[in-house]
Order: structure tokens, then C-alpha cells, then sequence
């Protein structure tokens, strides 16, 4: 890591990591709804003990065996000793919209401990092996049921690969979902998703969850939920489409906007996280353009007009060693991502394809494939949608997006056609230690 302050000592609170069986469950969740199909199970198969060989795989899960003959060394990368490994990647871990309790139907569906989606992304990241990991697209739950539930998926060995240790997870409300009381998509009725503060079927559908396995300092972490778009400058906030009651409810961050310090062997890493939630079809780009800015500004230090959830001033330190990470992007044609990508204080190392497999071979038309893509769109060209920008005063020895090719292993959870197939890829840097 670059020579930095050192950061006092400080007593770091630890989350509970939950572990398989019995500990992927909690007494909350003991009274289950019905759990879909796929999702197949009940809890108290869990609390009993080892949950029944029966639940694994799940529908359309690959069998334990699926990776006996895959190559491991073909498709991810042996982190260096002392390496730090910032991943993201978009879970898309929520509930059925259309449930009476959305949030709490997913809590017990995750609490079978064979929720598929859970398993992919948790088998994923197993085999990257990040040591930071940003997972967007999670419901929140004000419990935060969710992201220790996901830590029990996390630490537990799913088909082979080996769990992942966290003891520090932050996560915190959203704005996606959150009801704004003002008619904002100008239907002629307030309600739905398009009248949300940010974009959700339901309160908290779509957020994000940070795990770590260096301390997280808590009391220094700061958040940007509630800045209002039109407290931007300059702000893209369309006066024709927003009354002043609209501008005066409506926040820039579609979920929320974080600056995480992290804790590295005696130096600060600030996260810099977002995400969003609109869907890519129904993306706002001046709303997305404005977000980005707002990024810009705070890892340069010149983000004066910016304020944290605390209503306290927060221009940014441009002296801080900052990784910006998520989300940012829907990536539909007309977004400005030149604000990041071309940053004289971020670095862009444009993460491709982990593979020897010519991405030719993959499912769909040449055309169709990226090397830098991290979703899936059918019939149409993949997006890269999923960023890590170390800062430019971070050495950077690696990066990666973990895309298999068949007969790698972990192909089953990127093939398309496979139930088990994530849209969504995850994208990877390592920062060199000692540097």
C-alpha cells in the first residue's frame, strides 16, 4: 500500500459471521412463507444440522461434481501474498415485488440456505477470493437480515470452492423504493416504482452490502443518501418535467452514495460506492451524469457544495486513496462515464476477460461479446456496468473480470444458458502491497 497516515487504534465492532447450516439461519426467520420453487427447502431442515443432501444441488443447480474436470487456472488468478483484492459485482438479490412482504419473503427464502441466486454470487466470489467485496443490487432490510444471511452463503463452501471469511460488513438504507409522495414519472397518480425516490417496487429493493476482511471505521464512514439533486450546481434536474415540489423531494443517488474507510495494515482506504436502480432501459442520464460529477468532484477535493447524511459539509480529501466502485452506469449509449474514466486522479486499468477461451466461442454472435463487458444482455452487445478505480496513487499489480469460457471452471454461473447463470460478471483489481 502507498505510504499514508497512520490510523489510530481504535476497537472495531464485528459483525456476527454467520456459518453454514444452523448459522446461515436466525430466529427470526424460523417462520417461513412459501419459498419458490427454486429456492426449494424449509428452515428447519437448516436448523436441524447439515442441511439434507436433497437440497443440493436446487433446481437447475450444477451438481457438486460439475467442476471436477474444469481448470481453475484458466479462468481466475492467484492473488500475490499481501495483495489487496477490491471486487464488486451486481448481485441482483432481491425479493418478488409482487409478495405481500417482499423484504421479509426474501429473508426466508435466503434463510433455507439453498437460494440459488445467493449460491452463484457466493460461489463466485469463492472463487475470486476478494478481500474487499461490493456487492450491489441487494435489498435492505432495516435488520440487515440480508447481509448477514449472504455472509453465511459467503462462508460457506459452495461446490467445492472454499468460504470466504468476513468479519466486517457495513450496509445501510436506500433510497430505492422510498416512497417521495409527489407524482415524479408524470403519470397522473402517485405511487409505483417510477414515483419512488429512486427506482423500486418496494421499499429498500435495491442496495448494497460491503464485506471486508480488514476493519471497516465505522465512525468515520460517510453517506450521501439524502443530497438533493437540485442542491447540485449546475444540476441536469429537467425544470419541465420536475415541479419545485418534486426538485425538493427528489435526492441525486437512486440508492445511496457511501465513502467507506477501510483499514489496510496501517493505511485508509476510502470506498467510494453507488449504484443504480433504474432499470437500463428507463435510465435517467442527466440524473446519472449529475451522480458521476458528484464523484468527480469528491475524490479531487472539490465537491464544496456537497453535504453527508449528517448535514455536515464533505468536499472530499484529495489527499486520500480513494477506490471508486459499483455501479455507477447503465450504460446505455448516451452517459458520460469519461468524468471517471478519464479522471487525472483515478486510474481506469480496464479489467478484461479472465480466459483462454476465445469469447467467439460464447453463446451468441461475436458481435455480442467485450472482453471488458461485465452483464449479459440477451440479443443485444454485453455492458460493462461494473467498475473498480483505484486512485492514481494506488499501485495496481492485476485486475480481471471473471468470465469462463466452457470447460472453465466456474462456467456454469456466467452461461447464459444455464438456470444458474448470473447476468451480472465480477470485475476485480489487486492493489500491491508495500508499495
Amino acid at each position: 500500500m502507498p505510504t499514508g497516515s497512520e490510523m489510530p487504534a481504535r476497537r472495531m465492532r464485528k459483525r456476527d459471521v454467520l456459518r453454514p447450516a444452523a448459522a446461515v439461519l436466525t430466529a427470526s426467520c424460523l417462520s417461513l412463507a412459501a419459498v419458490p420453487a427454486a429456492q426449494s427447502g424449509t428452515a428447519a431442515d437448516g436448523v436441524a444440522g447439515a442441511t439434507p443432501a436433497a437440497l443440493y444441488p436446487a433446481p437447475g443447480q450444477p451438481s457438486p461434481e460439475a467442476n471436477g474436470n474444469d481448470d481453475a487456472a484458466t479462468s481466475t488468478v492467484h492473488k500475490d501474498q499481501g495483495d489487496l483484492r477490491i471486487a464488486t459485482l451486481h448481485a441482483d438479490i432481491t425479493a418478488d415485488p409482487s409478495a405481500e412482504a417482499p423484504v421479509e419473503s426474501l429473508v426466508n427464502s435466503l434463510a433455507t440456505g439453498n437460494h440459488t441466486q445467493a449460491r452463484a454470487v457466493a460461489q463466485t466470489a469463492q472463487l475470486n477470493a476478494p478481500d474487499v467485496l461490493i456487492l450491489t443490487g441487494v435489498s435492505y432490510d432495516e435488520d440487515q437480515q440480508i447481509a448477514e444471511q449472504l455472509n453465511g452463503y459467503l462462508a460457506s463452501g459452495q461446490y467445492g470452492a472454499a468460504g470466504l471469511d468476513y468479519p466486517y460488513i457495513f450496509t445501510a438504507p436506500t433510497n430505492s423504493g422510498r416512497e417521495s409522495g409527489v407524482d415524479l414519472d408524470g403519470d397522473g397518480s402517485i405511487g409505483g416504482p417510477g414515483d419512488a425516490v429512486g427506482y423500486g417496487e418496494y421499499p429498500g429493493q435495491y442496495g448494497t452490502v460491503i464485506f471486508s476482511k480488514h476493519p471497516i471505521a465505522e465512525d468515520e464512514v460517510r453517506t450521501f443518501q439524502q443530497f438533493l439533486w437540485d442542491d447540485l450546481p449546475q444540476a441536469e434536474l429537467p425544470e419541465t418535467s420536475h415541479s419545485d415540489l418534486a426538485a425538493s423531494v427528489l435526492r441525486l443517488s437512486e440508492t445511496s452514495l457511501w465513502d467507506i474507510p477501510v483499514e489496510v495494515d496501517g493505511h485508509t482506504i476510502n470506498l467510494v460506492t453507488t449504484a443504480l436502480a433504474t432499470p437500463s432501459e428507463e435510465a435517467d442520464i442527466a440524473r446519472g451524469d449529475d451522480l458521476r460529477q458528484v464523484i468527480a468532484d469528491y475524490v479531487t477535493g472539490q465537491a464544496w457544495y456537497l453535504y453527508d447524511d449528517k448535514g455536515e459539509p464533505a468536499p472530499g480529501n484529495p489527499a486520500a486513496h480513494y477506490v471508486v466502485a459499483g455501479l455507477p452506469a447503465a450504460k446505455t449509449g448516451p452517459e458520460n462515464l469519461d468524468v471517471l474514466l478519464d479522471s487525472p486522479v483515478l486510474q481506469d486499468t480496464q479489467p478484461e476477460a479472465v480466459t483462454q477461451r476465445p469469447l467467439s466461442d460464447r453463446p451468441g454472435s461475436e458481435w455480442h461479446t467485450d472482453p471488458l463487458a461485465t452483464r449479459h444482455v440477451p440479443g443485444d452487445r454485453d455492458l460493462r456496468t461494473s467498475y473498480v478505480l483505484p486512485s492514481t496513487t494506488l499501485p495496481v499489480s492485476d485486475s480481471g473480470v471473471f468470465w469462463p469460457g466452457e470447460g472453465e471452471i466456474g462456467y456454469q454461473v456466467v452461461n447464459p444458458e444455464s438456470s444458474y447463470a448470473l447476468e451480472d460478471r465480477l470485475v476485480w483489481v489487486d492493489l500491491t502491497a508495500g508499495s
